[in-house]
């Protein structure tokens, strides 16, 4: 991840963007703090009843404790890492999933445009969160299966998206040309209409790597998502929910970084744009 971050510093340099630089260098430094609080600070299960429920830069404390005396900062440099890796393999999943069926769709057409676009519309027609309530009464909440589960509702935009753009260029002169000179049919949906459509797929991407972090953190706060050992953001949060008048550092500051993240991956989708020049009628 920090090599991802950057990459994308670098290229932004040469794309001069201000809000792809302000986004790479948040989110960059919210992965070094993570890693750095990971490395080098103490077990976050440690636990000191004596120390329950320190305010902020009490005890050697930067963030506070919680109840059981645990370090609020060691939980939210795991909370990061947590969510950022959903984020990143959600986001990954889906575009894999919608860009397959997206191209497929918008190059064949017929019959197989139209099985593959009532899928979409059904699953549209089906709200997450009904989804999310049946999938946690057969499945464990273990983080594999919340990257299923979230994939699984994300991949339409991808495959309208691919879709969309994918019979506009099928028209073009460049696949036409293709096809007189003998290239296949995956060769052309492959190696003309997918790389045609890779601006676009890229910018939504990254700004699709907040709206995941936002879910996966509403998924845990209402116990949905991940168990313990494995916590995320939305599950401190949760956890200090009960305890906002007594011990309001617990929540907040989980709840800051989340923001912190979200605000990161949408300015880097706002530079990628830019960068670009993407117009917002290519994004809908």
């Amino acid at each position: 991840m920090t090599t991802i971050a950057l990459k994308l510093f670098r290229t932004s340099k040469k794309a001069g963007s201000a809000s792809l630089r302000a986004g790479a260098w948040l989110l960059g430094g919210l992965i070094v703090c993570s890693l750095f609080a990971r490395l080098f600070l103490p077990d976050p299960n440690t636990q000191n009843l004596s120390n329950g429920n320190l305010p902020p830069f009490s005890g050697g404390h930067l963030f506070g404790t919680d109840l059981l005396g645990r370090d609020v900062l060691i939980w939210c440099a795991r909370g990061i890492t947590t969510s950022l890796s959903i984020g990143l393999a959600v986001v990954l999943i889906s575009a894999l999933v919608g860009v397959l069926i997206g191209a497929f769709a918008g190059y064949t057409g017929g019959w197989a445009d139209s099985v593959l676009m009532r899928l979409v519309d059904l699953q549209l027609a089906v709200p997450p969160l009904l989804i999310f309530l049946a999938a946690s009464m057969v499945i464990d909440r273990s983080i594999g299966a919340v990257i299923i589960l979230l994939a699984s509702v994300s991949w339409v935009p991808y495959a309208r998206l691919v879709r969309a753009r994918v019979l506009v260029e099928r028209e073009s002169g460049y696949v036409a040309a293709a096809r007189l000179a003998g290239t296949r049919r995956l060769g052309i949906l492959f190696g003309h209409l997918v790389p045609a459509c890779a601006t676009p797929i890229i910018v939504y991407a990254s700004l699709h790597i907040g709206f995941v972090i936002l879910s996966e953190s509403a998924l845990s706060f209402l116990g949905l998502g991940l168990e313990p050992p494995t916590v995320s953001l939305g599950y401190l949060i949760s956890q200090g929910r009960d305890q906002l008048t007594s011990a309001w550092w617990i929540a907040t500051f989980p709840g800051v970084i989340i923001v912190l993240l979200v605000v990161a991956t949408n300015l880097i989708g706002d530079g990628l744009r830019d960068r670009f020049r993407l117009d917002s009628g290519e994004m809908s």
